[in-house]
């Protein structure tokens, strides 16, 4: 029986990018079985020749787009009479994933980054953190979703990654499944150290990423004033478990302990001699050590929730959703009617606790677990108290140095 074996190139015309040009796709038909996926070519639809299936014009981007449509129809039509050849039958999408180079042991993104998820996970709570994972986790959901859409198959080899792969997959995370810039931004540092890592397991012959340049938008850190945090100490919610997020909250506040350190805090980690009491922790996130000196307020909210046994925890909380819930229930009570979330908490003891008290950024950086003194410099924004002081102290200097005439 005679194959009926069809290759038509199409537009799709409702995936415009934003500069209007629309995707180039291919459809394989075979004894009317259908499999298409696209070219990785986008043209402007008003050029495109729907009878020819090619793009109209001579000038050198339509001569190139055009090349690369034959380039692609040749390989097609390679891979159907080899597999014709080779065993005697053929379907549309095994010629599809021929054309991929996809085959049995070969190793492929999505296997790839599956295989990297499953080791995380096994390192979760050990050197690694479940936040980090939902992170991966969410960016190959994405991957799985793009790889399907774009190239209609269920995984793709990592040879026929090209250069492109990454502007295309960006696009795709930031306008055709939208999310905010920075969590765009996020994504694709996860997707660069899965492709970094296949690089320097010689699956890659080259980092698609070499040369890509990612930006993020400033962030506005929240964090509570000193009048703020003074009229917060007052407050008494009446409700038992708002208490208890209150005071875990206030605890960060003037510790800098995240939520996830914070919550699983035992007696083990405090060291006290005759005159100080210290927090002797690791951090969750990054493993680093870190070491926080009480001072009066931690230290009589810590009196409120000692426990006989050493290995409980000292704050039993709940979610971190629930606990910025509650957060959104007692903090109109001191008159902060903005969102705030219990992470403020470690912004408010960088900024208003520590830095705008003197505190060097070194110390600052030490006090918060930060592997780099970069990361500190994010959280811990000059207050306006602090400006204020520092001009200030200049105003005074000035004057001693400059007579006015």
């Amino acid at each position: 029986m005679r194959n009926t074996f069809r290759i038509l190139f199409y537009i799709k015309r409702t995936a415009p990018d934003r500069y209007g040009r629309v995707p180039v796709m291919v459809r394989i038909t075979i004894n009317g079985e259908r499999a298409q996926f696209s070219t990785q070519q986008h043209v402007d639809p008003r050029i495109w020749d729907a009878h020819d299936g090619r793009v109209t014009g001579r000038t050198a981007a339509a001569s190139r787009i055009n090349g690369r449509l034959s380039e692609i129809r040749l390989h097609i039509e390679q891979c159907y009479h080899t597999l014709l050849y080779r065993e005697g039958g053929v379907s549309a999408s095994r010629v599809r994933n021929a054309y991929f180079g996809g085959g049995p042991g070969g190793v492929s993104l999505l296997g790839f980054f599956r295989q990297h998820n499953d080791d995380f996970r096994r390192m979760v709570g050990i050197n690694r953190s479940r936040a980090t994972l939902y992170k991966y986790e969410s960016v190959y959901k994405l991957l799985q979703s793009y790889v399907r859409m774009h190239y209609g198959r269920d995984d793709i080899p990592f040879a026929k990654l090209d250069m492109n792969f990454p502007a295309e997959f960006h696009r795709y995370i930031a306008h055709e499944v939208p999310h905010e810039k920075n969590t765009v931004w996020v994504y694709m540092i996860a997707l660069k150290h899965i492709l970094a890592l296949a690089h320097d397991r010689n699956h890659l012959t080259s980092n698609p990423f070499s040369g890509y340049k990612l930006h993020r938008s400033p962030v506005v850190r929240d964090y509570l004033t000193e009048s703020e945090l003074q009229d917060l100490l007052h407050i008494e919610p009446a409700d038992a478990m708002q208490r208890l997020v209150l005071d875990a909250f206030l605890f960060s506040c003037f510790t800098g302990l995240s939520y996830i350190d914070l919550r699983r805090l035992t007696l083990r980690n405090i060291r006290s001699t005759s005159e100080r009491s210290w927090i002797c922790t690791t951090r969750s996130k990054t493993g680093t050590e870190v070491y926080v000196r009480l001072f009066d307020i931690p230290l009589a909210i810590l009196s409120k929730y000692r426990t006989e046994a050493p290995a409980d925890p000292i704050f039993p909380l709940p979610s971190n959703g629930w606990c910025n819930i509650c957060l959104r229930r007692i903090l109109p009570q001191a008159g902060i009617q903005r969102p705030v979330t219990f992470h403020a908490a470690r912004h408010t003891f960088a900024t208003t606790v520590t830095l705008s008290q003197g505190i060097p950024i070194e110390t600052i950086s030490k006090l918060l677990g930060h592997r780099n003194i970069r990361t500190t410099q994010i959280y811990a924004s000059i207050t306006h108290a602090q400006l204020d002081n520092d001009m200030d102290r200049l105003s005074g200097r000035l004057r001693l140095h400059y007579d006015r005439p």
